[in-house]
Protein backbone atom coordinates (compact mmCIF):
# COMPACT_ATOMS: atom_id res chain seq x y z
CA UNK A 1 0.00 0.00 0.00
CA UNK A 2 1.20 3.78 -0.69
CA UNK A 3 1.08 6.63 1.58
CA UNK A 4 -0.99 8.05 0.13
CA UNK A 5 -3.78 5.05 0.41
CA UNK A 6 -3.22 4.51 4.20
CA UNK A 7 -3.43 8.13 5.32
CA UNK A 8 -7.16 8.02 3.15
CA UNK A 9 -7.92 4.41 4.87
CA UNK A 10 -7.28 6.21 8.04
CA UNK A 11 -9.34 9.06 7.34
CA UNK A 12 -12.07 7.32 6.29
CA UNK A 13 -11.49 5.14 9.41
CA UNK A 14 -11.92 8.29 11.43
CA UNK A 15 -14.58 9.77 9.58
CA UNK A 16 -16.39 6.63 9.99
CA UNK A 17 -15.93 6.32 13.76
CA UNK A 18 -17.04 9.85 14.48
CA UNK A 19 -20.17 10.30 12.27
CA UNK A 20 -21.42 6.65 13.50
CA UNK A 21 -21.41 8.40 17.30
CA UNK A 22 -22.69 11.29 16.60
CA UNK A 23 -26.47 11.65 17.07
CA UNK A 24 -28.26 13.37 13.61
CA UNK A 25 -30.75 15.86 14.28
CA UNK A 26 -33.74 14.14 13.70
CA UNK A 27 -32.55 11.42 16.90
CA UNK A 28 -32.34 14.28 18.87
CA UNK A 29 -35.71 15.74 18.71
CA UNK A 30 -38.53 13.21 17.77
CA UNK A 31 -41.53 14.06 15.47
CA UNK A 32 -45.00 13.78 17.05
CA UNK A 33 -47.27 12.65 14.49
CA UNK A 34 -50.71 11.41 15.89
CA UNK A 35 -53.43 11.51 18.68
CA UNK A 36 -52.26 11.54 22.75
CA UNK A 37 -53.71 11.17 25.93
CA UNK A 38 -53.45 14.18 27.60
CA UNK A 39 -53.31 12.88 31.71
CA UNK A 40 -52.50 15.46 34.39
CA UNK A 41 -50.96 13.72 37.58
CA UNK A 42 -54.66 15.26 39.46
CA UNK A 43 -56.29 13.29 37.02
CA UNK A 44 -57.47 15.50 34.49
CA UNK A 45 -57.47 14.09 30.87
CA UNK A 46 -57.69 15.24 27.22
CA UNK A 47 -56.84 14.67 24.41
CA UNK A 48 -54.28 16.33 21.99
CA UNK A 49 -53.67 15.90 18.00
CA UNK A 50 -49.92 17.11 17.52
CA UNK A 51 -47.81 17.04 14.44
CA UNK A 52 -44.47 18.45 14.44
CA UNK A 53 -42.57 20.60 11.88
CA UNK A 54 -38.95 21.28 12.10
CA UNK A 55 -37.87 23.71 9.49
CA UNK A 56 -36.31 25.94 10.50
CA UNK A 57 -37.21 25.45 13.97
CA UNK A 58 -39.00 22.31 15.29
CA UNK A 59 -42.54 23.54 16.04
CA UNK A 60 -45.54 20.89 17.94
CA UNK A 61 -48.87 22.32 16.36
CA UNK A 62 -51.37 21.23 18.68
CA UNK A 63 -55.23 20.92 19.04
CA UNK A 64 -56.99 19.49 22.11
CA UNK A 65 -60.27 18.08 22.30
CA UNK A 66 -62.40 21.13 22.90
CA UNK A 67 -61.32 22.14 19.71
CA UNK A 68 -58.96 24.93 20.38
CA UNK A 69 -55.28 24.73 19.29
CA UNK A 70 -51.73 26.45 19.97
CA UNK A 71 -48.15 26.15 18.74
CA UNK A 72 -45.35 25.15 20.85
CA UNK A 73 -41.67 25.85 19.33
CA UNK A 74 -38.90 23.47 20.79
CA UNK A 75 -36.96 25.79 23.34
CA UNK A 76 -33.94 23.85 25.25
CA UNK A 77 -35.13 20.49 24.41
CA UNK A 78 -38.51 21.15 25.25
CA UNK A 79 -41.40 21.53 23.56
CA UNK A 80 -43.06 25.15 25.25
CA UNK A 81 -46.13 27.49 25.28
CA UNK A 82 -47.89 29.92 27.41
CA UNK A 83 -51.49 30.31 26.10
CA UNK A 84 -54.61 31.21 27.78
CA UNK A 85 -57.27 28.00 28.55
CA UNK A 86 -61.20 28.93 28.19
CA UNK A 87 -62.47 26.68 31.19
CA UNK A 88 -59.12 26.38 32.76
CA UNK A 89 -60.42 26.70 36.42
CA UNK A 90 -63.28 25.24 38.06
CA UNK A 91 -64.69 27.30 41.38
CA UNK A 92 -66.68 25.00 43.77
CA UNK A 93 -70.44 26.29 44.38
CA UNK A 94 -71.12 28.15 47.61
CA UNK A 95 -74.45 29.07 49.52
CA UNK A 96 -75.01 32.78 48.77
CA UNK A 97 -77.17 34.44 51.55
CA UNK A 98 -78.79 34.07 54.70
CA UNK A 99 -81.41 31.24 52.75
CA UNK A 100 -78.76 29.33 51.44
CA UNK A 101 -79.10 29.72 47.87
CA UNK A 102 -76.86 27.23 46.16
CA UNK A 103 -74.75 29.37 43.15
CA UNK A 104 -72.02 27.46 40.85
CA UNK A 105 -68.98 28.74 41.38
CA UNK A 106 -68.59 28.68 37.08
CA UNK A 107 -65.65 27.66 35.02
CA UNK A 108 -63.24 30.75 34.40
CA UNK A 109 -60.19 31.13 31.93
CA UNK A 110 -56.30 30.60 33.09
CA UNK A 111 -53.37 31.55 31.80
CA UNK A 112 -50.85 28.37 32.08
CA UNK A 113 -47.50 27.47 30.49
CA UNK A 114 -46.84 24.40 29.71
CA UNK A 115 -43.93 22.32 28.16
CA UNK A 116 -42.98 18.84 27.59
CA UNK A 117 -40.15 16.62 26.69
CA UNK A 118 -40.74 15.14 22.95
CA UNK A 119 -38.22 11.97 24.25
CA UNK A 120 -40.08 10.89 27.56
CA UNK A 121 -43.30 12.82 27.04
CA UNK A 122 -43.55 14.16 30.30
CA UNK A 123 -44.32 17.60 30.73
CA UNK A 124 -45.43 20.40 33.04
CA UNK A 125 -48.17 23.16 33.88
CA UNK A 126 -47.67 26.16 35.72
CA UNK A 127 -51.17 27.86 36.11
CA UNK A 128 -49.98 31.58 35.85
CA UNK A 129 -53.30 34.22 36.14
CA UNK A 130 -57.07 33.82 36.29
CA UNK A 131 -59.94 36.34 36.88
CA UNK A 132 -62.08 33.46 38.98
CA UNK A 133 -62.86 34.71 42.31
CA UNK A 134 -61.96 31.23 43.96
CA UNK A 135 -57.70 31.69 42.37
CA UNK A 136 -56.06 29.04 41.27
CA UNK A 137 -56.15 26.52 44.00
CA UNK A 138 -53.47 24.47 42.47
CA UNK A 139 -50.95 26.64 40.59
CA UNK A 140 -48.29 23.67 39.51
CA UNK A 141 -49.13 19.86 37.99
CA UNK A 142 -47.31 17.59 35.68
CA UNK A 143 -49.03 15.69 32.74
CA UNK A 144 -48.13 12.75 30.89
CA UNK A 145 -48.62 12.01 26.77
CA UNK A 146 -49.51 8.76 25.77
CA UNK A 147 -49.78 8.15 21.91
CA UNK A 148 -53.36 6.91 21.32
CA UNK A 149 -53.08 5.44 17.73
Amino acid sequence: MGKKTVVAAVALSFAALFSARLPSAAAEVPEMQGVYAYTESDGVAATWTITTTCAPGCVAHVTTSPGHGFNAPLVNGRHTVTRSVPDGVTCPAYLLGDNGSLWSGGTWPVTVRQWWDPVSLNGGVEFLDSPSPCGIPNPRTSFTLTPID
